[in-house]
């Protein structure tokens, strides 16, 4: 996605010289010429998109140019063939209506280039702070891109609706303690163990849980981290985890043993690398 506009220009490029290389070395009319253009960029455009899927906008908006291209030249060079065929003495001379219908379209895919190209990628880091706000630690990285549709939404949203407070206010009355903390300080891309401790109503460890859960990094689903713990005895389980970004992460997590379950939610900070 990072050549997106690469691809375009390139691509454009050389159907516009394929293009008049047919002009002009054939007696092909502009429209003709622009129609076997056309017909070759189809040829070996569509199965190389196939083969190197990008999704539908980044097809699109590639063959949407790819068109345009062809035939914008097409109209340019059949007025003046017309104009010479009509013996006017400007025949360099073209009309400003198919110039403001090819400029106007390609302003349009460049416009969707430039989109298409920020919703994947995010904004330049050059350019945050000035166009948008600044993180609120250095060590934090600001995320503008678009991940989609975000999996999982409901779940995520589910603990403050109003339907789950008597399932709630049900595993609050199991009376379990549970502590949850890193054995070390978290940073960026580097592993390091999250324990939880699991007590009964009475303070007794409670051994033989199952206890599994999901890092959430909001800003992009795809970053999500599931994990399952080990457990260490006396009530004690861990993973070792290593997030790949640096900032606010969500945890929730459950315990479930019996059929019972407690939920937990909390949320944690991760440092950037270390020196």
């Amino acid at each position: 996605m990072s050549n997106l506009v690469i691809t375009l220009g390139l691509g454009s490029a050389a159907l516009a010289l394929l293009f008049f290389l047919i002009y002009r070395f054939t007696r092909l009319r502009a429209y003709h010429a622009a129609a076997v253009v056309v017909a070759v960029m189809l040829f070996v455009f569509i199965p190389a998109s196939i083969l190197t899927w990008q999704g539908a906008d980044v097809f699109a908006i590639h063959l949407a140019l790819y068109v345009i291209v062809p035939y914008g030249l097409g109209i340019v060079f059949s007025q003046k063939e017309a104009e010479a065929a009509a013996g006017k003495a400007h025949v360099g001379r073209l009309h400003w209506a198919p110039m403001v219908i090819v400029g106007f379209f390609t302003i349009i895919a460049t416009v969707q280039a430039v989109l298409i190209t920020l919703a994947h990628n995010g904004m330049p880091d050059r350019f945050i702070g000035t166009l948008l706000p600044e993180p609120d630690a250095p060590v934090e990285r600001v995320t503008s891109a678009f991940p989609g549709l975000v999996d999982g939404l409901e779940d995520r949203d589910q603990a403050l609706a109003v339907h789950r407070m008597s399932e709630l206010e049900e595993q609050a009355s199991r009376g379990w303690e549970i502590r949850q903390g890193w054995l070390g300080e978290p940073r960026k891309g580097e592993t390091e163990t999250l324990r939880v401790e699991v007590r009964d109503a009475e303070g007794r460890p409670l051994e033989g849980a199952e206890v599994t859960g999901t890092f959430l990094w909001l800003a992009d689903h795809r970053k999500d981290q599931p994990f399952a713990m080990r457990e260490r005895g006396d009530g004690f389980y861990e993973v070792d985890v290593a997030l790949p970004e640096a900032g606010r992460w969500d945890l929730r997590f459950f315990v479930e043993r019996d059929g019972a379950q407690v939920e937990q939610q909390a949320n944690t900070r991760v440092h950037g690398h270390s020196g």
